[in-house]
């Protein structure tokens, strides 16, 4: 993310004599504004992730960070080829392997060891997976595919996952250097000049990176935020600066250099402070920090009075921007692995170490590890053959570092066929003969269960909510009278107990299950989730799965569940959510197909369990106090439940499962020595198998005769 092209060299300097514009740095000098806005960048992203709230648009660092690149790697560039007339390629991505990456897999050796020692190992397999993308530099490709993954759903952020960032800015070293060499070798084939093609291919570029950032971002925001494609117009912008601010310089001084600086800084700060998680981004909205960063590089550092120069030449600014790459890498394994540590949510104290400790380390990693093997160690001869040597090993040891949490499968309970047992699960609730239901020990290491999920064959039944189509699973005797279960990813986790309690009784089972969509067709559909690009699409979908099940003849009942509250309240978007009323509508239409309508209250969710220390019932219990910590008042569970409410004026019966999760006052995340929760809302496969029996005294007399 932090290019480290080096400021201390005056690449593409605007030269001026007035004391009102720039002033030409040295060759051998300090690039002053370049490492205030690294430290302005650093520093932004270090506050957003500790303080978001006091900080919501600090996120703009990172396209700080990208312009800056973009220029001096140009500008790098360009000087090459001026000289040489070509660029050394092996030469120069070696120059860039020696300066970013023995700091960043040291950092990913380190954050590797500290997931062995600190996080649970449910958390392992998620947390190597994404070590090792990002000793790859492919983490933006790997966050971009969680995106739209149901088993990436209940992923929590895990401790490398800022290096997408880092991820973006490797590929642009690896094409860019191909694309400045090719413009130029079409100048010369066109007999054009060099420069012209240059700044003309690069505008082209940067132009249609934006067009297909706006287009993506509108459509898929989720998605648009990690790839590579709407970032470039990002580094491009930068890279145009790089060519044409020269020759702008060269005309005579920057009249208002000093007002152009201060202009640029007012339009990064607006973007810092006035973006937050609503913002549509990257999008055209990056606009704003983007020339903001413009604006200030080409002022440069104006000698005027009232210039930003003065501010950008102190020594505390200095050093953050000098040591910003460093403390990049290190503040968020540090923000991610602590809690496990301390067994807490970080407080104000220890978010403020963090943030001291981050800009330690920072230093540390540019005095004993960047430092050096950028000045070659003593031998600046060493070839790009030997350079990349040296990468491969690094990166082939992290990965092996990393590989068996990767690749760890913890060995799951094994789910009851014929019978549950006594007092497990769910059944320590409904069995009055079971003492303490939360206090039963675990059957089998708690960690476990982050990863005891559906098996493929459900989870292969699941669609996202940008999916064409709804895909429909059928399960039994295809001559058996069928119940059909719709709905989302709540709805999956009940398919394997709801499938065998019905095959029991000769019943078949349909499924349509579409993640992150409600199972009615609502006329306002909530975009709580985050994703209001879904929102139509949802609507389609969840049309399209009621129209089916109501034209097949052989389904005969219908269960309707979704994770409800997900779909209630879109906060300041002007969506009112699922309503009542929309959900008694579709319950008509299946009832006057001749389906019994069967609703699902959906269980209580455990997301406001204070002092978790990570983000699901596992990272709790594996807390000193997670046997009182992980629980919920069951006041707080209760919610006004559109379901509930539309079952009143249509007559469909609601099953209620809330009693297997709490007793009159507390609802648990370990119950019957299973963890009830794989994430926060999502039930794993081992508590959902041990609520065979409730589903068989709940569903199955509200059958129609079959």
């Amino acid at each position: 993310m932090i290019a480290k092209s080096s400021a201390h060299v005056a690449a593409a300097r605007p030269k001026t004599e007035s004391s009102a514009a720039s002033r030409a740095t040295p060759v051998t000098g300090v690039r002053h504004e370049i490492q205030a806005l690294r430290a302005l960048a650093v520093l932004a992203v270090l506050t957003f992730h500790l303080w978001p709230l006091r900080l919501p648009g600090g996120f703009v660092g990172v396209d700080i960070f990208f312009v800056v690149s973009g220029y001096l790697i140009t500008a790098h560039l360009l000087r090459e080829h001026e000289r040489t007339g070509s660029i050394s390629l092996p030469r120069f991505w070696s120059r860039r392997a020696r300066r970013l990456l023995p700091a960043s897999l040291l950092v990913l050796a380190v954050t590797a060891g500290g997931v062995y020692l600190l996080a649970s190992h449910g958390r392992w397999p998620q947390f190597g997976q994404e070590i090792i993308s990002s000793a790859l530099y492919v983490e933006n490709w790997n966050l971009a595919a969680q995106a739209v993954d149901y088993m990436a759903l209940s992923n929590v952020k895990s401790p490398t996952q800022h290096f997408w960032t880092l991820s973006v800015e490797e590929q642009f070293y690896l094409f860019w250097p191909l694309l400045i060499l090719g413009f130029a070798a079409v100048g010369r084939r066109m007999k054009w000049s060099a420069t012209t093609i240059i700044i003309v291919g690069i505008a082209g570029v940067g132009i249609a990176s934006l067009i297909h950032s706006i287009l993506f971002t509108s459509s898929s925001a989720s998605l648009a935020y990690f790839f590579t494609t709407t970032r470039v117009w990002e580094f491009a912008f930068g890279a145009l600066l790089a060519v044409v601010l020269p020759r702008i310089a060269a005309r005579g001084p920057i009249r208002g250099a000093g007002a152009l600086s201060w202009t640029g800084l007012a339009m990064l700060m607006a973007a810092v402070l006035l973006y937050g998680p609503s913002t549509p981004f990257p999008s055209g909205t990056a606009l704003l920090p983007v020339m903001g960063t413009c604006l200030v590089i080409a002022a440069g550092e104006p000698e005027s009075r009232w210039a930003p120069t003065r501010i950008f030449r102190l020594k505390p600014v200095q050093f953050v921007g000098d040591v910003s790459y460093g403390v990049y890498l290190w503040h968020w394994p540090l923000i991610v692995l602590l809690p496990f540590l301390l067994g807490s949510d970080l407080g104000t104290i220890a978010k403020v170490g963090i943030a001291a400790a981050s800009i330690g380390l920072g230093w540390l990693s540019k005095r004993f590890i960047e430092d050096p093997i950028r000045s070659g160690g003593g031998n600046r001869r060493r070839t790009p053959a030997f350079i990349w040597s040296g990468v491969a090993i690094a990166m082939a040891v992290v990965v092996v570092i990393a590989l068996p949490a990767a690749i760890w499968r913890p060995i799951p309970v094994p789910a009851p066929s014929a019978s549950v047992p006594k007092c497990f699960g769910a059944t320590a609730m409904t069995d009055g003969t079971c003492d303490s239901p939360a206090a039963i020990p675990l059957v089998a290491d708690f960690d476990s269960f982050n990863s005891d999920v559906p098996p493929q064959d459900i989870l292969g039944c699941e669609v996202s909510a940008q999916a064409s189509a709804p895909r429909r699973c059928d399960f039994g005797a295809p001559s058996s009278p069928r119940v059909a279960l719709v709905g989302d990813s709540h709805a999956t986790r009940w398919t394997e107990a709801v499938r065998d309690v019905l095959a029991k009784d000769g019943w078949g089972l349909s499924t349509i299950l579409i993640s992150g969509c409600p199972a009615f067709v609502d006329s306002d559909v909530s975009t709580a989730w985050g994703y209001p690009e879904t929102a139509a699409n949802c609507r389609r979908l969840s049309h399209d799965a009621l129209a089916q099940i109501a034209a097949d003849p052989s389904i005969k009942a219908v269960v309707l569940t979704n994770r409800t509250r997900l779909y209630l309240s879109s906060g300041s978007d002007g969506h009112q959510g699922l309503l009542a009323a929309d959900v008694a509508t579709s319950i008509r239409g299946l009832q006057q197909a001749g389906k019994k309508v069967i609703l699902l209250k959906d269980p209580p969710e455990m997301n406001a369990v204070p002092q978790k220390g990570g983000a699901s019932a596992a990272d709790c219990q594996s807390r000193p106090n997670g046997a009182t910590a992980c629980s919920l008042p069951r006041a707080s569970a209760v919610f006004a439940d559109p379901l509930e409410q539309a079952a009143q004026v249509t007559g469909a019966p609601v099953i209620d499962l809330d009693d297997l999760f709490c007793d009159q006052s507390l609802c648990r995340s370990r119950i019957g020595g299973l963890i009830v929760y794989s994430d926060d809302n999502h039930p794993t496969r081992s508590f959902a198998a041990s609520t065979r029996p409730a589903w068989k005294a709940r569903l199955t007399p509200l059958l129609p005769p079959g």
